[in-house]
């Protein structure tokens, strides 16, 4: 009982004479918290692990340069805070931490709720279930919230007005019609003159939405390049046994090239069967970015991985070291992890999308304290998603994320327009080796909407 009394006094005490300098603390730097939502377990780890190393390295990094640099002095003026949930592929998962989110109690103990800010979600990282009825739930949670949603790539539907939603690059079908225009226009070996290549898709439902192939085959007909002649739809992964099935019957009826909407396990089980069917010189298959083809490699050797391609959206490490944002990536791993086979391009890519949060959070908070005659304190504790939207993301043209990815990048063109990323390129494996075989392109947006 006696141990209750003193807890209780001691804690009322805190109550009475909060921290403050006037008790010898120094007055705290105003924050912003980022808020993430992601899966990092079962099938996505080998995506989504490297992702979220490189953005906590990044965000490591940040926080060792005093925070936020907002005034350009290069010192840090803002502590960022990081809370993270993991998701576990589960909407349920998904919608409970958010609200937990929402209520400032994603991580908190009794006395971080009483004395640690509860932060508002103003901008929120998220790697969303695409199931069509649950954007929808997310959506109105994001606009009537005001925050403001960041993915690594989305679809359509996600992205599809109304929302909040943002992406580093280009949706599921522009990255898709982008790599396959391409590489028909200057890649693909053209049976004849007038031959139009007989393209076949496959989606993984679980984790990416029918609407992507509605937009490829829309996109198919407008520009005539090249017809989409079959589609296949997988509740669950696909395996080794659904798809060699499948492959000698889309050889038989002149399929060229195949467009895997699907995470890499996918495209591995795939050039697996062309090894093991003799198939690797008759179609081609292209698999969208969450199949990088260094990771391929990796898992599959280059036997197997030979002939793979992929639109990838940044500098690629294994083959450009010295490019800006590959020695950033490497300074980065070597001093807060030196994880083996890191910086890969997923880690690249965790990097670029917390700098681009990170840069359109500090932009808002410039153009706040402007428009509104406020100091730093006061930005900080108004900022939400729509300041961040309009005086941050919309003025991103221009930059170029510690060099992650090419300097043609464009602001999100209009208000239905929210793709930060206007260029990719194809990589490939060559000879065994990761290799880069085109030039930067525009992805073409937006598609028929």
């Amino acid at each position: 009982m006696q141990k209750q009394i003193y807890f209780l006094i001691f804690l009322y005490s805190f109550l009475i004479f909060p921290f403050s300098s006037t008790f010898g603390w120094a007055a705290a730097k105003p924050s912003v918290t980022i808020h993430n939502l992601i899966n990092l377990t079962g099938i996505y780890a080998s995506i989504s692990g490297p992702y979220e190393k490189g953005g906590e390295d990044f965000l490591s990094w940040i926080g060792d340069q005093g925070g936020l640099d907002v005034n350009g002095d290069r010192k840090g003026d803002v502590e960022i805070k990081y809370l993270w949930a993991e998701t576990g592929d589960s909407e349920a998962q998904w919608m409970s931490a958010y609200k937990r989110f929402r209520m400032g109690r994603a991580r908190f103990n009794l006395l971080e709720m009483i004395f640690y800010p509860k932060p508002r979600i103003s901008i929120l990282e998220m790697w969303p279930s695409p199931d069509l009825n649950f954007n929808l739930h997310i959506k109105t949670a994001l606009k009537k919230d005001h925050a403001l949603g960041f993915g690594a790539s989305l679809h359509e539907v996600q992205i599809d007005p109304p929302a909040w939603s943002y992406i580093a690059a280009g949706s599921d079908a522009e990255m898709a019609v982008g790599a396959l225009e391409y590489f028909i226009d200057h890649i693909w070996p053209k049976r004849g003159n007038t031959a139009k290549p007989r393209v076949a898709l496959i989606t993984w439902e679980k984790a990416f939405s029918k609407t992507t192939g509605e937009f490829i085959k829309k996109y198919a007909a407008m520009t005539g390049k090249f017809e989409v002649a079959d589609e296949k739809f997988f509740t669950e992964m696909p395996g080794d046994k659904e798809i060699s099935v499948i492959l000698p019957e889309w050889q038989k009826s002149g399929i060229d090239i195949i467009w895997s909407n699907s995470t890499i396990q996918t495209s591995a089980v795939i050039m697996k069967a062309f090894h093991k069917l003799g198939l690797s010189n008759q179609m081609f298959l292209l698999g969208n970015p969450s199949s990088p083809p260094d990771l391929l490699l990796q898992m599959m050797g280059h036997s197997i991985a030979e002939g793979f391609i992929s639109p990838q959206s940044v500098s690629i490490p294994v083959i450009e070291p010295e490019e800006p944002g590959v020695k950033f990536a490497n300074m980065l791993n070597e001093k807060y992890r030196k994880g083996s086979g890191l910086p890969n391009i997923h880690y690249m890519n965790g990097i670029r999308m917390k700098a681009m949060m990170l840069e359109s959070v500090r932009r808002a908070l410039v153009g706040m304290m402007e428009r509104d005659k406020i100091d730093l304190v006061r930005a900080c504790k108004l900022i939400n998603g729509k300041e961040i939207k309009e005086l941050g993301v919309q003025t991103l043209a221009g930059y170029s994320a510690y060099g992650m990815t090419t300097v043609l990048q464009s602001a999100p063109a209009n208000k239905n327009d929210r793709r930060l990323t206007d260029h990719s390129r194809l990589i490939g494996i060559k000879d065994g080796k990761v290799t880069i075989l085109s030039p930067w392109y525009k992805v073409p947006r937006p598609i028929l909407r």
